[in-house]
């Protein structure tokens, strides 16, 4: 088992308080969601999980009941945010080869390193563009060539922020299959401000809102808590079914109060 333990965690930004998370569990053989609107704490809480900002208070990463080092996060964790448009001229294949250096055996890249390149550039749909560079990319194509960079170092953590942003409703389906058929052997944790995307995908759903958790619950008892996404989300939800698991779809045909 995969598990991140989270205690008395804060993380600050100019002396403001943007996330407070009492205690909070991660595991793997679910897709979790950190789900809430703009400013509500999904990436302080995920960049908190990566390492990646500082914060106050305990994060824990077992794995088989063994603690993860501080100073392995970097190999076992990946972290995916959304993306700007980049001008670097590297080439596809040479991006992937140096996000498996964590994990290389030494400083040249071996027939193993290749390989799992090109497994994971299938699984992804981006074999196409393995010779292009960066600077060429659209913004759907350069997201889907950062999630193959998460993964190419086969991490036990993936941190994905907003995921389906710049992506196509094809490009959506496949993420969504891929973090399924990850879940099970990694701790998977998608964060997203999209009710629908989180409850077709998503196993778990934790509720985020002005920095502190208002829900943790099962995808399955979505519609329980409508109340309460829409009174966070400020739009009218409606709930309904698809391939037997609840959904919410927001009605843009009401206004706001």
């Amino acid at each position: 088992m995969i598990a991140v333990d989270i205690t008395g965690l804060t993380v600050e930004y100019g002396g403001m308080t943007a996330l407070k998370v009492d205690k909070l569990r991660l595991q793997n053989g679910v897709v979790n969601c950190v789900l809430g609107p703009n400013g509500a704490g999904k990436s302080s809480l995920l960049r908190a999980v990566a390492g990646i900002v500082n914060y106050k208070g305990t994060i824990t990463i077992t794995a088989g009941g063994t603690k993860i080092d501080k100073r392995d996060i970097h190999r076992f964790v990946s972290y995916v945010a959304d993306i700007q448009p980049s001008s670097i001229r590297l080439r596809v294949r040479e991006a992937l080869l140096s996000a498996r250096y964590p994990c290389s055996p030494g400083f040249f890249y071996t027939v193993k390193d290749f390989e799992y390149v090109e497994k994971v550039s299938r699984a992804l749909g981006v074999t196409d563009l393995l010779d292009r560079t960066l600077n060429e990319l659209s913004s759907g194509e350069l997201q889907r060539v950062l999630l193959a960079m998460a993964l190419v170092k086969d991490p036990l953590v993936v941190l994905l922020d907003e995921p389906d942003t710049h992506l196509d409703l094809y490009n959506k389906s496949r993420l969504s299959v891929l973090v399924k058929s990850i879940a099970a052997d990694k701790l998977v944790t998608v964060s997203t401000h999209d009710p629908v995307f989180a409850s077709l995908v998503c196993d778990r759903i934790v509720l985020l809102d002005k920095g502190i958790v208002l829900r943790d619950f099962k995808a399955e008892e979505l519609t329980e808590h409508v109340s309460t996404l829409e009174r966070v989300f400020k739009t009218r939800l409606v709930a309904t079914t698809l391939s037997g698991r609840s959904m919410l779809v927001p009605d843009y045909t009401t206004t706001p109060s």
